[in-house]
């Protein structure tokens, strides 16, 4: 067995190696292939990625090609080469015309790299690596392309000017509205290119700019407010005013969130105040949020209090049972004219509770229309005014004595009737 000694001098053996046939430079994408269709016309039968542990079960039509692009530098201005993506996991898709870092391992592997100090957050090309493709002949130097650019970048690694302008023979149309995100100390930011963002920080938004708050600020689509500043300008997210926002906070993050409701608050009377939102937080803002479980349960907890809040219409419908249960009030509260309804078509309603029905003495009996009451008593007293007794000499037609208060008692029979509550004859 190889002792550490051994193992350490195979390590810097192996790196030097590497390190003798890794090389660099700056080229423009030509060509970004996206189907395989398209980049088996170009390849090879020499060019192939290395598949990992020699595996030949893929598809007929597999992803060696996923990303793959054609390039010119000034090296290869004759030639068109081509190049894979350096991490297919995490890289951005390139647009013809961009400027990427081209990375040769060996003699055959070519892979690309992003590379952007533009002021343009969706179009990363800084300088003119060569000529356009339609300009593929040597330049006056013999060496072809744009030399001069070449070789101070190469040499500083700063351009000695800014060709976006070369950007307009690209078929992607340069979006100068959207502009990058002003970092915090020690951010990670990752942006697309139309305004949607994703930031890694520890400082942003923190009430003090100082105390640790690991956060994560999703942002799609740029407020649209920011899009006439300059070019170059540096600006922020606003889960207000940006299409929409996921920001999951904690510790001294306070988040500027604006209601855009005019319902007033009744119900949930203990409603946080702003100086209350902070802390370990998840913030949802757009113009429609539809969340979904299409197989099994959609559960809410709530450890505090939990309330809906809505300018429209709040329903809810289900092929089942809905069950509402607490250990205090529930409370009703239709304000103004408004009515309630308690509907349940050819099923049966139950106040109180639904268990023990019966007759007179039941725990549980069935409810009194009324109407029909107030129409039984009222044939009841005029029953009681109209009896008649039969005595030795004969029927007697008199009314009773006391008619006077029959007829008091059944003129204010409609006083038992509710003048807003209504219940179903069936």
């Amino acid at each position: 067995m190889a002792g550490p000694e051994a193992i350490k001098n195979y390590i810097d053996e192996t790196k030097k190696d590497i390190n003798k046939n890794v090389t660099s430079f700056l080229a423009k994408v030509d060509k970004v292939y996206k189907t395989e269709e398209d980049f088996n016309k170009l390849k090879k039968d020499e060019d192939t990625v290395l598949i990992y542990n020699g595996n030949k079960n893929f598809a007929e039509k597999d992803v060696r090609f996923y990303g793959a692009i054609t390039y010119f530098s000034e090296d290869t201005i004759k030639k068109i080469s081509y190049a894979y993506p350096f991490d297919k996991n995490n890289f951005t898709f390139p647009i013809s015309g961009e400027t990427v870092i081209i990375l040769v391992i060996g003699e055959a592997e070519h892979f690309y790299l992003p590379y952007t100090i533009t002021q343009y957050s969706n179009f990363r090309e800084d300088f003119k690596t060569t000529k356009s493709t339609s300009e593929k002949t040597l330049s006056e130097d013999g060496k072809g392309g744009s030399s001069k650019n070449y070789n101070q970048v190469s040499q500083t690694g700063i351009p000695n000017k800014s060709n976006t302008n070369s950007a307009s023979k690209s078929k992607y149309e340069i979006n100068e509205k959207i502009k990058f995100l002003k970092p915090k100390e020690g951010d990670t930011i990752i942006q697309g290119r139309v305004g949607n963002t994703i930031r890694f920080s520890e400082f942003f938004l923190t009430e003090d700019n100082k105390t640790s708050s690991p956060s994560i600020f999703i942002r799609n689509k740029q407020n649209p407010e920011l899009d006439d500043k300059k070019i170059g300008t540096l600006i922020e997210e606003d889960i207000n005013k940006d299409g929409t926002s996921i920001y999951l906070t904690s510790g001294k993050v306070k988040v500027p969130f604006k209601e855009t409701i005019q319902k007033t608050k009744i119900g949930f009377k203990e409603y946080p105040t702003s100086d209350n939102l902070k802390g370990e937080q998840l913030w949802m803002n757009s113009d429609r949020i539809i969340l979904s479980a299409k197989a099994n349960e959609f559960i809410i907890f709530g450890k505090g209090n939990t309330g809906v809040i809505t300018d429209g219409n709040y329903s809810i419908d289900a092929e089942n049972e809905v069950y509402i249960h607490n250990k205090q009030n529930i409370t009703l509260h239709s304000e103004g004219a408004n009515q309630i309804f308690l509907n349940s078509d050819n099923g049966t309603i139950y106040l109180g509770k639904n268990s023990g029905a019966g007759d007179a003495g039941a725990a549980v009996q069935q409810m009194v229309l009324g109407g029909e009451l107030v129409k039984i008593l009222e044939e009841l007293i005029d029953a009681i005014n109209a009896q008649f007794y039969l005595t030795p000499s004969g029927p007697t037609k008199f009314s009773p004595e006391n008619k006077a208060e029959f007829d008091g008692i059944k003129s204010k029979l409609k006083v038992i009737l509710s003048a807003k509550n209504y219940l179903s004859k069936t």
